[in-house]
């Protein structure tokens, strides 16, 4: 029997992508582009709306005595852990869609419709991740969430950088599916099965050999590029400055958020016996250990501020691959925290980054100055988003950074929880040359930034919740327990 209810958020998203296209099909783009954004924003709306309670299991509380949703057999499951993995995508998805509106503005393109139709499949695919129980379910799902993220990076198709950036994605991104394919293979062929689960109990039995070795080693490289992890970064920092920037803004939160989705099924379920952790574990330390060095360090003379962004991505990717590894519930629960915080603190910079953009037609830190001037509202964003992206105190990064690294050390990663703190206090020097920039320097073009009371609501809303759960973080702490315990 097939539960509806357990893909409710991808068909909302996929229907909704579908209604686009046969708008723009009868009405045409230009008498439609209010109507468009409307639709793909309540459609997104409607798949957060189905989070709310699906089958006794609720994001909010742990699943009931009646369990999760299953479907197809199964290989779909939205227990508690995939509903906060969908919640975070599904609020970047809405989130991106804001800054997409003003990035048309003054981006302009015939192709509105397609743009986010293309962009509700991706965010479709990045949650059906989330709930995939089965390794050719779960590339399925990465591979629609990545085919459409490439044409989201190359849509501008007039735009050199933005071309550039869509090659250089696809043709990385196909070299690291291949990766992850073969490595899913070899698995197939030491187990014979594709289920998670009961590749743990096939493996379990199993002694560490060459190939099993050389299969864990394959999938973490084919999962790594998604997540950005050191050092397979290497198409970050050109593809986020070249795409469009509510792509960007994207592909840092709900691409990230998949990937680590895909991460914590594969490995603290499929892989987790003792003998394959100790290939695993060691090699994950190290990825998570250079994330951070290489983020921060190269981050420090970056001019572009999207640049900028893509070595911070880098090393957030870094930080949260500490609670990872420290796994258990305690683990768990400090990543999913993390994530949810991240988001707000990431995208409410983006969406003054696409703001700023659309006024000056710059990304460079230097079209900045007097930011706080000509608006202040977009001055406390960068000052709180990107101090709480550093991990300073009271913002809601620090109470991220606290978890992350305090679970790290009761596991015994002390050495890469130092490394994490020394590297959050070297982010401190590039982000705050943006936060000078923005409220210290003088404006070299003092006329107000003008913003529409839909992007001001949604610059307070990442602001109040970067705050809040600075000061207060116990809210979400229980629901990120409570989606924990799924696994432990």
């Amino acid at each position: 029997m097939i539960q509806v209810s357990a893909f409710l958020p991808e068909l909302w998203l996929v229907g909704t992508a579908i209604v686009l296209l046969l708008v723009d099909l009868v009405r045409g783009q230009q008498q439609s582009k209010d109507l468009l954004y409307w639709t793909a924003g309540l459609g997104t709306l409607g798949a957060l709306v189905s989070l709310g309670c699906l089958n006794g299991c609720c994001v909010f509380s742990a699943c009931s005595a009646s369990g999760p949703a299953q479907a197809f057999a199964g290989f779909l499951k939205t227990d508690a852990l995939a509903l906060f993995f969908k919640l975070v995508i599904l609020l970047a998805t809405l989130l991106t869609l804001v800054m997409t509106f003003r990035y048309f503005k003054t981006h302009g393109t015939y192709y509105q419709a397609e743009f986010l139709a293309i962009l509700l499949f991706s965010a479709a695919g990045a949650s059906a991740l989330a709930s995939a129980q089965e390794i050719v379910t779960l590339y399925i799902s990465l591979e629609t969430l990545t085919i459409s993220s490439y044409l989201l990076a190359s849509f501008m198709k007039k735009d050199k950088g933005s071309n550039e950036a869509g090659m250089k994605y696809l043709l990385l991104g196909a070299f690291s599916s291949a990766l992850l394919l073969l490595g899913f293979s070899y698995l197939y062929g030491l187990t014979g099965t594709t289920v998670i689960a009961d590749l743990a109990k096939g493996l379990g039995t199993q002694a560490l050999s060459p190939m099993l070795a050389l299969a864990v080693i394959l999938v973490i490289g084919g999962l790594a590029f998604k997540i950005s992890l050191a050092p397979f970064h290497m198409w970050t920092p050109d593809v986020y400055e070249g795409a469009p920037t509510p792509v960007t803004a994207f592909l840092s939160v709900a691409s990230k958020t998949a990937g680590f989705a895909a991460f914590v099924r594969l490995f603290w379920v499929g892989l987790s016996s003792q003998a394959i952790a100790s290939v695993w574990v060691g090699l994950f330390a190290v990825l998570a250990a250079l994330s951070i060095i290489l983020g921060n360090l190269e981050a420090l003379a970056q001019h572009n501020i999207k640049r900028l962004m893509a070595y911070s991505s880098i090393a957030q990717a870094g930080y949260i691959s500490t609670g990872f590894l420290a796994g258990g519930q305690l683990g768990l629960t400090a990543v999913l925290f993390y994530v949810f915080v991240y988001l707000f603190a990431n995208l409410g910079v983006f969406l003054a980054i696409v703001i700023v953009s659309s006024k000056t037609g710059s990304d460079e830190i230097a079209d900045y100055a007097g930011m706080w001037k000509r608006s202040p509202l977009i001055g406390v964003v960068l000052l709180v988003g990107l101090l709480s992206l550093a991990g300073v105190p009271p913002f809601a990064g620090f109470s991220g950074k606290w978890y992350l690294f305090g679970a790290a050390v009761q596991m015994g990663y002390t050495w890469l929880a130092l490394v994490g703190m020394v590297f959050s206090v070297v982010s401190l020097y590039y982000y705050l040359q943006v936060v000078r920039q923005a409220l210290v320097a003088d404006a070299k073009d003092p006329s107000p930034i003008e913003m529409n009371w839909l992007e001001k609501a949604v610059l307070l809303v990442c602001v109040l919740f970067t705050v809040t759960l600075g000061f207060w973080p116990t809210p979400i702490m229980k629901v990120a327990q409570a989606a924990a315990t799924v696994l432990f």
